[in-house]
């Protein structure tokens, strides 16, 4: 059994590399592990990296292949990731765009070299499965916008992020509304309470298609958090099935739900759906987090602990997830 093997054993590292944090002048690499993008956003997108946070991108000459639903072969997608990671000079590694592509990698994606010398990976939606990974391997992520869509964020979601990103933190705010990068307030309280442990998840999709296989981290003792784009209400109650059937919502700290994007339809709410099945579990659980794909997608350190705070009726304050930890070390 190999020392990542070891690691690993269980599903979930007792604990997580948090990274380096981001400083204007850091070389940052860009890859397209999934789908292929648009243009346009995409240069918008990097617009952003270089010009508001002055991060020196760099990005690979084949980075708009296509190769049918693909940005390009897994061939070139891999090797992509291989050199972002063994790029000695970069210290983050920001991704294009999610769509699909993902999972077909993770059999060859070896997460040893990340957790020797950490690097900050950002990205969301079918980049959840690489969160999952990493996250199993012991390495902290961070669940947020993708390069094609940081151009039409709205300020408050990129202040938040480079908050996290930089771990330049504004003192806890006078109150329970937590400033950018130390988390989120809002939503609605679904199931009154309090939980702490370590946040991961993301595309429910993406969870529920991972379980059964070697990737997916054990979710006992964590704080889930889910969102998702797309999917009609039959079937996110399917993937929350799947998941129950399978155990792996079994000793769940408490959850958090973010934008369900389009998933309403003639067969009923979204947000019904799952707070019926989610709720059975009784453990905390808050609603309509600002997290998904929104423009404001705000982020989310995966890894690390955070506390969710879910008032009950008459309780002062708003439903909040505070990162007890951050993305960063």
């Amino acid at each position: 059994m190999s020392e990542i093997d070891r690691r690993v054993d269980g599903g979930y590292p007792a604990a997580m590399r948090r990274p380096p944090p981001l400083r204007t002048g850091d070389v940052v690499r860009v890859i397209a592990p999934g789908s292929a993008f648009d243009l346009p956003a995409f240069e918008a997108g990097l617009s952003v990296l270089r010009d508001r946070w002055g991060l020196r991108t760099r990005v690979r000459d084949d980075v708009t292949a296509r190769t049918g639903y693909l940005a390009g072969d897994d061939r070139r997608r891999l090797a992509e990731w291989d050199e972002a990671v063994a790029d000695d000079q970069a210290t983050a590694i920001f991704c294009a765009r999610g769509g699909y592509g993902v999972m077909r990698l993770l059999p060859a994606i070896d997460p040893s070299p990340l957790l020797d010398r950490p690097k900050l990976v950002v990205g969301f939606s079918d980049i959840t499965a690489l969160h999952a990974l990493l996250n199993r391997a012991g390495l902290a992520t961070v669940h947020g916008p993708v390069v094609t869509q940081l151009g039409r964020a709205p300020a408050e979601a990129l202040d938040h992020l480079w908050a996290l990103l930089s771990g330049r933190l504004a003192r806890p705010l006078a109150g329970d509304v937590p400033p950018p990068g130390r988390g989120l307030s809002g939503g609605v309280t679904c199931v009154p309470g309090r939980a702490r442990g370590p946040l991961l998840g993301g595309s429910l999709t993406l969870l529920a298609h991972l379980c059964g296989t070697p990737f997916l981290p054990s979710l006992a003792g964590a704080i889930l958090a889910l969102e998702d784009v797309g999917e009609r209400p039959y079937r996110l109650d399917r993937y929350l099935t799947q998941l129950r059937l399978a155990g792996a919502l079994e000793g769940l700290a408490g959850v958090v739900l973010g934008q369900f994007t389009g998933c309403d339809g003639g067969d009923g709410s979204a947000d019904e759906v799952v707070r019926d099945l989610l709720g059975q579990l009784g453990v905390p659980m808050v609603a309509g987090f600002p997290f998904g794909h929104e423009d404001r997608n705000l982020a989310l350190p995966l890894g690390p602990c955070a506390t969710l705070v879910a008032p009950a009726a008459g309780d002062q304050g708003p439903p909040r997830l505070l990162f007890d930890e951050g993305a960063t070390a």
